[in-house]
């Protein structure tokens, strides 16, 4: 499930676009154990996360990444901080572009998956779950983990892009059935609470699905739910909806529903696009960035030189028992990284010719105004 559906993600969440990965269907229905999943069969937001961390380390000498997470959980229409119980209620509001954003959230930066798999069974352990008579481990709420990722080249730029990729990956709790839960009392109203953000994520979907070529109005404030997936169901991002059935005939109608919204939902169309913004350096920085420069050309040009050597592990490779096609293929190898190299070298030396001519521009401007501004203060003596 995890390959088909959320890895091909973790690559568009690394170059700044939006994704969400959310699983859905009726109570019971392994949703909870294809997200979160168990100790010794880790479920999607493991396997995820796992990837990403994995993604960054193999590019972490071109690109330095920052990594902030955030758990909450929707639950009786209240929104807490799985992370920091004792927050309390949390508001959700809008900000000036109309984005769904959550008041005093707690975000937490990590640097491992480590670090990631505590902060979920930190916060797995604070969600509410409560046995019924149709799972005896039902989750009462649903699960928002969202994970924003910002990239940016270790080698300062005097215009530095920075792109920022957000991943929500969301647990949802299933509809129930009174009747199937035999729920009373709190369970019962909670059942309602879940139902009626279930059925606004429905209406969402059917509205998104039919009326998305005709510009008409899709409701979202029936629920906090559907106010913070927004962007997810119709907006900014790449959307994967895993629909979870229940094979036996009691659930039949449970699962035929989630199938027809399942199915629905493929007809949404959305237009994702690149996060981006572009930090300008202080003219401050650019004598470090200068020695950045210096310094990255130095590694280059002795990684070069190590690979020229003929202590090289590819070019013994190459003067070994090795023949025919496999001597083919190692020189071309031995080419392509030598093209690439002194590719990187060329572009190095460019940027710092660029930089070297900015800066003088800049102090020929400066040491003209200084000029100017004694000229006026002899003028007005």
């Amino acid at each position: 499930v995890y390959l088909g559906t959320t890895k091909p993600l973790i690559k568009s969440v690394l170059d700044g676009f939006n994704a969400t990965v959310f699983a859905y269907g009726a109570t019971g229905a392994g949703k909870t154990y294809t997200m979160v999943g168990k100790d010794h069969n880790p479920g999607i937001m493991i396997l995820t996360l796992q990837d990403l961390f994995y993604q960054m380390e193999m590019t972490q000498n071109e690109m330095q990444y920052r990594v902030k997470m955030s758990y909450i959980e929707i639950y009786n229409e209240t929104i807490r901080d799985l992370l920091n119980p004792s927050a309390g209620y949390l508001e959700l509001r809008e900000d000036s572009k109309g984005i769904a954003i959550v008041t005093g959230i707690t975000e937490v930066k990590t640097t491992s998956i480590r670090d990631v798999k505590k902060l979920l069974l930190k916060g797995n352990e604070e969600r509410t779950c409560e046995p019924t008579a149709a799972n005896k481990t039902s989750s009462r709420s649903h699960a928002v983990l969202q994970v924003t990722v910002e990239k940016e080249a270790k080698l300062r730029q005097l215009i530095q892009r920075v792109d920022v990729g957000k991943l929500f990956m969301i647990d949802l709790a299933g509809s129930e059935r009174a009747a199937n839960t035999q729920n009373r009392g709190k369970r019962l109203m909670e059942g309602a609470h879940i139902n009626r953000s279930l059925l606004a994520l429905g209406n969402c979907i059917n509205a998104l699905s039919e009326n998305r070529n005709r510009g008409q109005y899709v409701n979202y404030r029936d629920s906090k739910l559907t106010r913070l997936l927004k962007d997810s169901l119709g907006g900014n991002c790449h959307t994967v909806m895993i629909a979870n059935i229940n094979p036996t005939e009691h659930h039949f109608e449970e699962s035929r529903n989630t199938l027809i919204y399942a199915h629905r939902a493929k007809n949404i169309q959305i237009r994702a696009k690149n996060n981006k913004y572009d930090v300008a350096q202080h003219i401050a920085e650019y004598g470090h960035i200068v020695d950045d420069l210096r310094q990255e050309i130095t590694r280059l040009e002795t990684k070069l030189q190590r690979y020229q050597s003929p202590d090289h592990p590819v070019i013994q490779s190459g003067n070994g028992n090795q023949h025919g096609r496999d001597s083919k293929q190692v020189e071309s190898r031995k080419l392509l990284e030598y093209e690439r190299l002194k590719r990187q070298l060329i572009n190095i030396f460019n940027e710092q010719k660029a930089m070297r001519q900015e800066i003088l521009e800049i102090e020929e401007k400066l040491f003209h105004t200084v000029l100017k501004s004694r000229e006026y203060l002899l003028t007005i003596e």
